[in-house]
């Protein structure tokens, strides 16, 4: 690699990583966002507890706090779904980066091996059919860990689900 091509290199890379720190950026912005809701909310609902319990209206502090629970019990699993879609997003953009650079990798390799093959002696057509072999089956690997984890994800964020309405069913029946 010569100077030139180091040097387009490096700006192609340098560009990636400030486009990935906007990502993150936006990232946590929309976390902040969803977090602050949250407590905006908390404290609404806390300075309504305190008028009630200061007015000793012990039967409105009682509602106040029933319907309380309900709706963070609500807004737990809004809030759930909220940030896992953002970090969803953001996993699945890095894993598509991640995919890409091991595609370019891959190429490299078997570009440089094709090359090398042209200059080594007998039996190099071998090595470099297991060395492509080695670099697509990695790669394959790691397409099929990305859909795993991906379907571990949607696995556990069912069982939350259930379990959350199996909560709040027992708690209605209970009441």
């Amino acid at each position: 690699m010569d100077a030139k091509d180091l040097q387009k290199w490096q700006r192609e890379k340098a560009k990636e990583l400030f486009d990935y720190s906007h990502t993150l950026l936006e990232a946590a912005k929309k976390l902040s966002d969803h977090h602050m809701a949250e407590i905006e909310w908390g404290m609404k609902n806390a300075l309504d507890s305190a008028k009630s319990a200061a007015k000793n209206d012990l039967s409105k502090l009682k509602d106040l706090q029933e319907e309380a629970t309900k709706e963070a019990a609500k807004r737990a699993a809004a809030y759930q779904k909220k940030v896992k879609a953002v970090l969803k997003d953001l996993s699945e953009g890095a894993a598509d980066e991640t995919e890409k650079h091991l595609e370019k990798v891959r190429s490299s390799l078997v570009s440089w091996l094709e090359d090398a093959e042209n200059k080594m002696p007998a039996h190099a057509d071998k090595l470099s059919k297991v060395v492509h072999e080695m670099s697509t089956t990695g790669q394959n690997m790691f397409k099929e860990g990305r859909r795993i984890v991906n379907q571990v994800a949607e696995a556990a964020e069912k069982n939350i689900d259930e379990m959350v309405k199996k909560s709040s069913g027992s708690k209605k029946k209970t009441d």
